[in-house]
């Protein structure tokens, strides 16, 4: 059964970044290979939030790594059954700022085509693994203009130690590389003001850290001045059971505080407010080509 949503409100933007719970792109971790022949939970984690979307009635948007596609194509096929936005996050996980523009096109590529043939339909978007379009890659994004793909959504507003481009516009819009405006939409991830800085609120180690109280109000700020405000969340995000990394303590930290809370402040987060996937709403908006 369907949770009843707020009458009337503004659509949020629901989305998931689809990957094992080793593709992760800190310094010294194993390789993911090696991670991989160790096993996982992941069938079970998307499972339960295929489910959890059926359940409040939220449509979302899916980051796939074409790696996923293949190794389980059941999964990827139910995302689509489901009416859900499929949608790539890369092949393999590798960080964008550390390929060439040939390697980043062709990862891309590679992933799309393996989605678009599993499935029959065609990918739209894309996001790239961990944030990795920052300044120095931005016309990287004329990539996924050549593919064809229609929106990208890989750039935070905020500077971290691994991404980040601070003072990139918070509103979605056709971003300027080169001098020239791409035909294709930038969704950039939500962020609220605190003490002159932007912060995240509302996606992965932010929706942990932060209480929901806090999140339902950034939330319910952005919906009265007009904007959505984008969910987005990892599978291994809400299974404490899920082999982890070794870490050092600062990233530990930010991989897995309060994972035991996380699926029950999604599923109150995705009730006190209405979903949609990044193409449904750009559709509606901006008349996307499907």
């Amino acid at each position: 059964m369907r949770a009843p949503h707020p009458s009337g409100s503004i659509r949020n933007l629901l989305t998931f970044d689809i990957e094992e719970w080793f593709h992760a792109n800190y310094e010294g971790l194993e390789d993911f290979a090696t991670s991989k022949r160790r096993g996982s939970n992941f069938r079970a984690q998307l499972e339960a939030l295929l489910e959890l979307c059926g359940e409040t009635g939220s449509k979302a948007t899916f980051f796939t790594l074409g790696c996923i596609g293949e190794d389980y194509p059941d999964l990827v096929k139910r995302i689509v059954r489901d009416g859900h936005d499929l949608a790539s996050h890369g092949y393999g996980h590798q960080l964008a700022y550390k390929q060439s523009y040939l390697e980043f096109y062709n990862d891309v590529k590679k992933s799309v085509d393996i989605l678009e043939q599993l499935t029959g339909t065609r990918v739209l978007g894309y996001r790239a693994p961990s944030w990795s379009i920052v300044e120095s890659n931005l016309h990287y994004l004329e990539a996924l203009e050549d593919i064809g793909l229609q929106y990208d959504a890989s750039i935070f507003p905020v500077k971290t130690f691994l991404y980040g481009i601070p003072t990139a516009p918070r509103d979605i819009h056709k971003p300027r590389v080169n001098g020239r405006e791409l035909n294709l939409y930038e969704v950039p991830m939500s962020v609220t003001r605190v003490a002159g800085r932007n912060i995240g609120y509302s996606g992965g180690f932010y929706f942990r850290f932060f209480p929901g109280w806090f999140i339902k109000r950034a939330i319910r700020a952005a919906n009265e001045q007009g904007q959505n405000s984008i969910v987005y969340l990892h599978p291994r995000e809400i299974d404490t059971r899920e082999q982890k990394l070794a870490l050092p303590a600062k990233e530990a930290f930010i991989h897995y505080y309060s994972i035991g809370r996380t699926k029950s402040k999604l599923r109150d987060i995705l009730t006190s407010f209405n979903f949609t996937s990044i193409a449904e709403h750009l559709q509606e908006t901006r008349k996307l080509t499907v």
